[in-house]
């Protein structure tokens, strides 16, 4: 067996994989579209994409041979740099794996996993520690922009299975998340523990009908997931809702009930990937030299900047005044300075009250229960009528 469980016949990416499983578990129908347009299964910017398995491969190192991160620095692997920002979360990631490892547990790095409950059930664990009849799993996420929650999440228990299927003596699976550039109220890492017992559950009972359905049930469905999904610009249900939000009237939006408000604009977030993914294209295409018609390319605008040796002359002439004054740094930042400034930032600063905001029910955050203005002033509106 090849990397990422990749052998003789078969994509290194399986399109029932673990990191498409929130996808394809909810819309089956996703799986047969990109196989009737022959999409790769990985549609991710590949910036990002590089970044990552760049930062995977020095996490994956330390391990292997006892480095720490920071012996990277200034290095490129798959042509990014290797910079400070990410040898940090890429140390954060090493110190939570060497906390949870013992020396009597076993250890698994970019571990190939298989299983005959599905050909199509293979894929690359980040690391997997045993121990104790307790697996741990810990997957890296080195992005900055998504916030992954563990909890549930059929990505990392499609890959603790992967493991546990090797171990019938674990009776305990911990799940863990690394992801040190994106803000979440829990930390940087999150943990969140299912019994074996539970586990094997949800994979017989959940994971591998979802797999046998994906193969052959074409329903569509709609949501946060189809952000990676390889074919949303050929998605008809996306195309649907993208030609209804275009041609719909804006002026009958206020005499609809709130329950179909609700229910189209909960449709939104789909809409958005749909037009970013039509924005990108469009882009790739003009970039290329296309002629798209009715839109062309420009320079983005610009703000002007000094010319080399400009800040000499200011200086010279102004002094103090061609500076601007100084700022305190931002939590975040000061934070980064050492354990000190770490713990000053825990005494001094605060999360303020922010906006509102409208998001979908699953979302963990506690809803805002609004008290109409009617009701606030009721007692008041009893007074004047009396």
């Amino acid at each position: 067996m090849k990397d990422g469980g990749e052998m003789e016949g078969r994509p290194k990416h399986s399109p029932l994989g673990a990191s498409g499983a929130d996808r394809w578990m909810t819309c089956p129908g996703s799986v047969a579209l990109t196989n009737k347009f022959g999409m790769p299964e990985v549609d991710e910017d590949p910036v990002w994409t590089r970044e990552g398995t760049a930062m995977h491969e020095v996490l994956n190192t330390c391990l292997a041979e006892g480095l720490e991160p920071w012996e990277f620095l200034g290095q490129k692997i798959e042509n990014v740099e290797i910079t400070a920002e990410l040898t940090d979360a890429v140390q954060v990631g090493v110190d939570h794996v060497r906390s949870l490892t013992t020396p009597i547990a076993k250890l698994f790095l970019e571990y190939p996993i298989s299983s005959p409950i599905h050909p199509l059930f293979y894929g690359t664990l980040d690391v997997g520690i045993v121990y104790d009849s307790i697996i741990h799993i810990v997957d890296f996420k080195g992005g900055a922009g998504i916030v992954v929650d563990v909890e549930h999440n059929p990505q990392f228990m499609y890959y603790a299975f992967g493991l546990l299927q090797h171990y019938p003596d674990v009776r305990r699976v911990i799940l863990h998340v690394v992801q040190p550039r994106a803000f979440h109220a829990d930390g940087p890492v999150r943990s969140w523990e299912i019994s074996a017992d539970d586990l094997n559950a949800w994979v017989y009972d959940e994971l591998v009908p979802a797999m046998q359905r994906a193969g052959r049930d074409e329903t569509l469905e709609a949501g946060d997931h189809c952000r990676f999904c390889p074919a949303k610009l050929l998605c008809p249900l996306l195309t649907g809702l993208f030609n209804a939000a275009a041609t719909y009237n804006p002026k009958a939006i206020p005499s609809q009930d709130d329950v179909n408000l609700g229910q189209s604009y909960a449709q939104i977030q789909s809409v958005k990937f749909y037009l970013k993914a039509l924005e990108e294209e469009a882009f790739r295409r003009a970039r290329k030299g296309n002629d798209l018609g009715t839109v062309k390319l420009v320079h983005k605008k610009a703000n002007r900047v000094f010319q080399p040796g400009a800040a000499e002359v200011f200086i010279a002439k102004y002094g103090d005044a061609a500076y601007t004054d100084r700022t305190l740094k931002s939590p975040a930042e000061m934070e980064k300075i050492d354990a000190v400034a770490k713990a000053l930032v825990h005494e001094h600063a605060f999360t303020p009250t922010s906006d509102l905001t409208l998001v979908a029910d699953e979302d963990k955050r506690p809803g805002v229960k609004v008290t109409p203005p009617t009701q606030t002033f009721a007692a008041y509106l009893e007074m004047a009528k009396a």
